[in-house]
């Protein structure tokens, strides 16, 4: 199915359930007008169920969320590019933390990674911008479910992406950026196709 539709069937979902929910309640109001106790409790029964799974639908399709269009077709574009071999142009949302050994981790640092067929960069909200080109990715993992990675944040529009830690080796440092594993993989081609 088209990600794009997967949170409007589960609001579409979450109102059918809201539709039984109210059909409960006018049935136990009835119910209970007429003192049919075994009716009442089955409709008591049918309300909290069917609240309970709409509610689990609409967190689901804020949990699925995509891309705004304004945010697709850039992405869209440097898959593309990607897929035919082309050089990459764009730029998108990503964190950078240094890494030090011997040192707990760093807080994480916010800005965008800005490619062009020449460069890649990585330019803070504030401060001087990061070349990577010439940068080799040496591993990537999951993010850690753990308190370490609490300063990460990442605009709402990842929600439900696979988020993963690319760590690279640039200018002498190791250096992670945090972003949707497709993102990251197109840095990965990017960087690769610079040598």
């Amino acid at each position: 199915m088209n990600a794009a539709r997967r949170p409007r069937r589960y609001v579409l979902r979450a109102t059918g359930f809201f539709a039984v929910a109210v059909a409960g309640i006018v049935m136990g109001t009835v119910a209970s007008a007429h003192h049919m106790d075994v009716l009442n409790g089955l409709a008591v029964g049918i309300v909290g169920v069917s609240l309970g799974l709409a509610i689990a639908m609409l967190s689901r399709a804020y949990m699925t969320e995509v891309r705004i269009p304004a945010r697709t077709r850039p992405l869209i574009a440097m898959s593309q590019a990607m897929g035919a071999g082309q050089a990459v142009s764009g730029e998108f949302k990503a964190g950078l933390r240094e890494v030090t050994l011997g040192v707990p981790r760093t807080r994480w640092k916010h800005g965008r990674v800005k490619i062009t067929p020449r460069s890649v960069v990585w330019v803070p909200l504030t401060g001087r911008a990061r070349d990577l080109a010439g940068a080799q990715c040496t591993g990537s993992r999951q993010i850690d479910p753990t308190y370490t990675e609490m300063t990460l944040s990442l605009p709402s529009y990842y929600k439900g992406e696979d988020v993963r830690v690319m760590t690279l080796h640039a200018g002498g440092t190791d250096i992670e950026l945090a972003a949707p594993a497709r993102l990251l993989e197109i840095i990965r081609y990017s960087l690769g196709d610079m040598r």
